[in-house]
């Protein structure tokens, strides 16, 4: 996008308080309207180790040095970058973490949420989570088993800054329920809420019945918001799914709002972008098409995913055919993009997209830019995907014998058989300034105050 037209945004800082304010969109005839995003560096595990089974990142851009992290199953470790010095490589926090098991469901770690710029929090199998000082201090670690769980794995989690809570999910519990936590010293488990018609009677006649996946805490709403893949189905995202809305507080599920099956099959990704909007990244049915009887899907077939309204999830502002096949995705207020790992991307008429893909949706001009390729089908499953807002680092973990790490000429060789961490820019993501939208840590009486003061 132009640079004119970058958001003005800012992230959480010590006041914990969230705005974004867009722009003019660019017009069509502006020739920087589609940015174009590439590899520019590969970072390898330290070793001789690989990466075949991962699951959820984060990052906080504003823990002192900027920290990426991701759940590394392969190695029994939390991956961690140093955003602002990528040359550091990796560090790894091992712990005694389930690894990658021969079910999905009871490996880990999993998912992975920073708090309060101090800890990272790790979902793990059976049933715990464990937290983790970042930079790592000696003692460490400390676990804690989720109640009510069975030997399956606490999954994806979001933090909430205004009341200091965290809420995660035991998501192949069947039926699943999800957990809010204090981040007191230790943390004390304020509620469970479990996604099935004897608890939630007004809002399911059955249950959650593919899981529960990403959820975010909106600070506009002052909500906890929840992607639901699929309601009262067979399991195979061959149902509609939708998106809770859970007040922190009390604990109160306020509402789950369904999402146009021919729009947005299979919700797991949730990212928050420009008010109202949320990315939903939508992964297909299981094995098959949503057919659309909508007129402007040619062909009949064509997969997609939304960007719904807030204040009303159901209703959808923008849906995206052929951007479907995400597991997580990302928004970053950084440069305005929505980041869409598409590990389980789909075609048109043509079949099934022979690549995984990282999407690129620009939230201001609601269009998408050109996708990136990250390897052919298949496993490893490159689902996981973060961006540091500060640095505009778009940070995509690579499985094993993929060839997307070694386009990196200064990669080590043999890179490709090992995996890596792909970093990926944009050419007008290092020219952003304050008249372009600076991230901005907190907005008082005095006006806001800048994460960087002066253009680069």
């Amino acid at each position: 996008m132009s640079r004119s037209s970058k958001l003005l945004t800012f992230l959480t800082g010590a006041s914990a308080t969230c705005l974004l304010v867009a722009v003019t969109p660019p017009t069509a005839a502006d020739p920087a309207a589609d940015e174009v995003f590439t590899l520019s560096r590969a970072i390898p595990l330290p070793g001789t180790q690989s990466l075949v089974s991962f699951d959820i990142s984060d990052v906080d851009p504003i823990a002192g040095l900027g920290f990426y992290a991701l759940g590394d199953r392969t190695n029994k470790a939390v991956d961690l970058i140093q955003t602002n010095n990528l040359a550091l490589g990796v560090t790894q926090l091992k712990e005694d973490f389930a690894g990658a098991t021969a079910s999905n469901d009871t490996s880990g770690p999993d998912g992975v949420v920073f708090v309060n710029h101090k800890e990272v929090w790790v979902g793990d199998a059976p049933s715990r989570f464990w937290i983790i000082q970042v930079p790592p201090a000696a003692p460490n670690a400390q676990t804690f088993t989720v109640p009510n769980g069975t030997n399956k794995r606490v999954d994806e989690m979001c933090w909430d800054p205004d009341h200091n809570l965290v809420m995660m999910a035991n998501n192949a519990d069947d039926p699943p329920f999800v957990s809010i936590y204090s981040t007191a010293s230790p943390p004390v488990l304020k509620k469970q809420i479990i996604f099935d018609h004897t608890h939630l009677p007004s809002f399911f006649k059955d249950r959650a019945s593919n899981g529960i996946e990403q959820c975010q805490y909106v600070h506009r709403r002052g909500k906890f918001f929840l992607a639901i893949p699929e309601i009262d189905g067979p399991g195979d995202n061959s149902v509609a799914g939708g998106v809770a809305v859970i007040d922190p507080i009390s604990g109160d599920v306020e509402g789950v709002f369904p999402v146009n099956h021919q729009r947005c099959a299979g919700p797991q990704g949730m990212a928050i972008g420009p008010d109202p909007q949320i990315l939903l990244g939508c992964n297909t049915p299981s094995g098959g098409r949503v057919l659309s009887t909508k007129p402007d899907d040619p062909g009949n077939h064509q997969f997609r995913t939304v960007i719904v309204d807030d204040q009303n999830p159901s209703h959808i502002i923008k849906a995206f055919a052929n951007e479907s096949g995400a597991d997580m995705v990302w928004f970053n207020p950084g440069n305005g993009h929505y980041f869409l790992a598409r590990s389980n991307a789909g075609g048109g008429a043509g079949g099934p997209e022979p690549n995984q893909l990282l999407g690129v949706i620009d939230a201001i001009a609601l269009k998408a830019d050109p996708s990136v390729s990250l390897g052919v089908q298949g496993a490893p499953n490159n689902h996981s995907v973060a961006a540091d807002p500060v640095r505009n680092l778009t940070i995509v973990p690579i499985g094993r014998n993929k060839n997307v790490c070694s386009q990196d000429p200064g990669a080590p060789a043999g890179i490709d058989a090992r995996g890596c961490f792909a970093i990926f820019t944009a050419p007008s993501d290092g020219d952003d300034c304050i008249a372009e939208g600076v991230p901005v840590m907190e907005v008082n009486d005095a006006g806001p105050s800048f994460l960087r003061g002066k253009c680069r």
